[in-house]
């Protein structure tokens, strides 16, 4: 059976490449108290911690089944509340606390973070204004918001296009052998539920410029902006689509794990029928900090 968690992907050596260097870049002097929103299996938790351990460290997902993988491959201790975290900071132990929650709904006192990360999913925030806001308010004058994103104007590095392209069309064709195989068993094809979607794939990507305007409106300065090509093999496209939260956006109104595994099975008959091994994509990288 697919395993549509994040947990795979978020094992990709690709994905903790661009990870890693996002959060080496990181100028962790006077940084104590860490926030890091959509945390999904708590990736960037456990490099920051690995590189500073006296960090407290609350970690933030809509998704309890990531909270539960992040509490348990932390490699650091971690606590059952935001309180108890808390004391951890004032005894200047480092801990991680991880929660269900919002990324949009903040449970943090005005000027209490010195940092704010979000790897990867702050494009998936349904209000960027009121998000950024809502990150300026946490964050300490002077703290810093780092994140990055693949959902951004300017990821397709140019003549790249055709692999994208060939996987959804290999995906759909999975799809249909799939149905075609539930046919001859007597069963029914996999309906499709229209009207579902997600802000990932709408086209209101911002570029680089411009979130770095949004964050400025909200009064947080650009102190950094880059795009990382990162490569990208067969393996790793596989266990991209092989994410529920993605394969529900590609592949939208299938049941999450018909669309997984349609998804991973393409991935690698995209690459071979396009005859490469890897292709790169842009990863936008940006620090801020406010004012």
């Amino acid at each position: 059976m697919t395993d549509t968690t994040y947990e795979p992907y978020s094992q990709d050596p690709g994905y903790i490449e661009a990870n890693t260097s996002l959060i080496g870049s990181i100028d962790l002097e006077g940084v104590e108290r860490v926030a890091d929103l959509a945390c999904g299996t708590g990736l960037l938790s456990g490099l920051l911690i690995d590189r500073k351990p006296t960090l407290t460290i609350a970690g933030i997902d809509l998704d309890p089944v990531q909270i539960g993988i992040a509490t348990r491959t932390f490699p650091g201790p971690t606590v059952d509340s935001l309180e108890a975290l808390e004391a951890e900071a004032k005894a200047g132990r480092g801990a991680a606390f991880f929660s269900a929650g919002s990324a949009m709904d903040l449970p943090f006192e005005d000027g209490s973070i010195d940092l704010v990360v979000i790897g990867n999913a702050i494009h998936l925030m349904p209000d960027r204004d009121l998000f950024l806001r809502n990150v300026a308010r946490v964050l300490r004058p002077g703290g810093q918001l780092v994140f990055n994103s693949v959902f951004y104007v300017g990821t397709y590095v140019p003549g790249t296009e055709p692999l994208f392209t060939e996987w959804m069309r290999q995906a759909v064709m999975v799809l249909t052998e799939i149905n075609e195989e539930r046919k001859a068993r007597g069963e029914k094809p996999h309906p499709r539920v229209r009207g579902k979607g997600d802000r990932a794939f709408r086209k209101d990507w911002l570029s680089g410029e411009g979130w770095g305007e949004a964050m400025k409106a909200a009064g947080i300065e650009v102190a950094y902006m880059a795009d990382r090509p990162v490569p990208i093999s067969a393996e790793g496209l596989a266990l991209v689509g092989a994410y529920g939260g993605l394969a529900e956006v590609l592949m939208s109104g299938y049941p999450v794990e018909v669309a997984s595994e349609c998804l991973m099975r393409a991935a690698p008959i995209a690459f071979e029928n396009l005859g490469i091994e890897e292709v790169p994509r842009n990863w936008l990288e940006m620090r801020g900090v406010r004012v």
